[in-house]
């Protein structure tokens, strides 16, 4: 059912459907991974074509995001994203550490090896690693996808840190030049903190600013600059299948180098493009994903947790010889524990919400009845 109104670039929630869409491919995506299934010339159906355009999604998120981004003190973004960022980041690496090492004790029944193995994971976090790396000859294990939030806080810093050092005529290049030592780094060593992936997506937060500020969302796109797109879009397709290879955010990895980043910048800003028309749509699958998107936050989070804690390796296991069946019931599962998770914690928020305003409530009849 069509809507008469679409929203507007500056609605609240007008991200919400891209937001829905995004996680469930995401949660898909990463279940698809541990079940190949091989076609002629050697590439999977599962684990290379549904990631052709998967740093373009993540690049459509970044700009969602920048299209929120204030310019304020450096001090002031710092902690409000510390405050807003790197609190679910620490309580997701809680949680996944305590779970990881309660399943692995039950899977193996071995104390040590569990312990070890879960150590290995919380130095992870600990570091902020966007991938599996080697410190000092000790292997730590990735955040999974909580290096998006990382790189997301480390993004709006840098960011805003450009534009208040740099005059306006030289945003340009100092957004180009810190993505550009971004890449480089990812070249020569692996940075904690997620610190180069953090550099890399700056031009896509800055895409994101520029959006709002200079009402792109609200017009229609030029002709040549969309055949601009919808070529950089096409190019992506084509330099991951001549590669045999597709690009990778927290890996380091782009099939075309820098060029890889910014082609990623212009399908990602198609994406957004593609779902401002899509949220004229009402209905009952439109407002899900919707309010998936308003979730997504949580659903991020949960889904890291079951993610790196539960060994679905072992679960795959049992499917070698039918893995779409394996996908199949790895999603039922994932998808029912993570919507059982969010509704508690949307719930628990409710409540504290509703206790919140009783508490208020009955502050402000005190002073009344005293004077009484």
């Amino acid at each position: 059912m069509e809507g008469t109104k679409p929203r507007t670039g500056n609605a609240i929630g007008m991200f919400d459907l891209l937001k829905g869409l995004g996680m469930i491919t995401i949660v898909l995506a990463h279940t698809a991974e541990l079940y190949p299934v091989q076609i002629s010339g050697g590439l999977s159906l599962t684990a290379f074509f549904p990631f052709i355009y998967r740093e373009a999604l993540m690049a459509a998120f970044f700009i969602a995001s920048g299209y929120g981004f204030r310019k304020r003190s450096v001090k002031k973004c710092i902690q409000q994203q510390l405050q807003g960022l790197l609190k679910p980041y620490c309580i997701t690496a809680v949680c996944t550490s305590v779970l990881h090492l309660i399943c692995h004790y039950l899977a193996f029944h071995y104390l040590p090896g569990s312990i070890t193995e879960t150590l290995k994971v919380a130095g992870g976090f600990l570091l902020g690693l966007p991938h599996t790396t080697t410190y000092a000859g000790q292997q730590f294990f990735s955040t999974g996808p909580m290096w998006y939030l990382l790189s997301l806080l480390i993004g709006w810093v840098l960011l805003d840190a450009i534009l208040n050092i740099f005059p306006e005529k030289y945003t340009h290049w100092a957004v180009l030049g810190i993505m550009l030592l971004g890449w480089g780094t990812t070249l020569v060593w692996e940075l904690p903190f997620s610190l180069s992936q953090g550099a890399v997506i700056v031009p896509y937060l800055y895409i994101g600013y520029l959006a709002k500020k200079n009402r792109w969302l609200d017009k229609p796109l030029p002709r040549r600059t969309l055949y601009i797109l919808l070529g950089g879009t096409a190019l992506t397709a084509v330099g991951a299948l001549l590669a045999q290879s597709t690009d990778c955010i927290s890996m380091g990895e782009w099939t075309l180098g820098p060029l890889s980043i910014l082609l990623d910048a212009a399908t990602g800003f198609l994406f957004i493009r593609l779902f401002m028309r899509l949220n004229r749509f009402t209905g009952p699958i439109a407002q899900g994903l919707q309010a998936i998107g308003r979730n997504s936050l949580n659903i991020f989070c949960i889904h890291t947790v079951e993610l790196i804690a539960i060994p679905w390796y072992l679960f795959a296991a049992h499917f070698t010889d039918h893995p779409l069946r394996g996908m199949l019931l790895q999603n039922v599962i994932a998808f029912t524990s993570i919507g059982l998770v969010c509704a508690l914690l949307n719930l628990r928020r409710s409540w504290i919400v509703k206790a919140s305003a009783a508490r208020r409530q009955a502050q402000r009849r005190t002073p009344a009845l005293s004077q009484h």
